[in-house]
C-alpha cells in the first residue's frame, strides 16, 4: 500500500506541476487544467485516506487517471496520424504510453488490495460471493 500511496502522490504532483507550468500566466489555467487538477486531487485524496490499507479509493482515482491518460493518448495519436502533427508528438506519445502503463499497474494493484480486504468484492456490486481460495 505504501508504494501505491507514494506513486499516487508523485503522479499527482507531476501532472499538477505540468499543467501549472504549461498554463502559467495564462487566464485559461482554470478551465484548461481542470480535468488534470481533479484527477490529481482524487489521487491525493485516495493516498491520504488509504494509509490504513483501503484500496477501494485507489480504484476510483487510478481508474480516472487511466481514462484521462487514454483520452490524451488517443488525441495525440490522432494528431500525429491525421495532422496537424504536434512538434513534440512522438515524445508526448512515449510519455503518455508510459503513464498509461504505470496507471494500469496501479489499477491492477488497487484491485488486488480491494479484493484482499474482504476476501471478495461484495461491496462493489452488492452481490455476495464466496471468498477466493488463497
Amino acid at each position: 500500500m505504501k508504494a501505491l500511496n507514494g506513486l499516487a502522490y508523485v503522479v499527482a504532483l507531476v501532472i499538477s506541476a505540468g499543467e501549472i507550468a504549461r498554463f502559467w500566466g495564462d487566464t485559461r489555467l482554470f478551465p484548461m487544467a481542470l480535468d488534470e487538477g481533479l484527477v490529481a486531487a482524487g489521487l491525493v485524496y485516495a493516498a491520504w485516506r488509504s494509509r490504513g490499507g483501503d484500496g477501494r479509493l485507489h480504484l476510483a482515482a487510478w481508474g480516472a487517471f487511466c481514462g484521462l491518460t487514454l483520452v490524451l493518448l488517443v488525441e495525440t495519436a490522432g494528431h500525429q496520424i491525421h495532422g496537424p502533427a504536434k512538434a513534440a508528438g512522438p515524445l508526448y506519445l512515449a510519455a503518455l504510453s508510459f503513464m498509461l502503463i504505470v496507471a494500469g499497474w496501479a489499477l491492477w494493484r488497487a484491485l488486488n488490495l480491494a479484493e484482499g480486504e474482504t476476501g471478495r468484492l461484495d461491496r462493489i456490486d452488492g452481490v455476495e460471493r464466496e471468498p477466493k481460495d488463497q
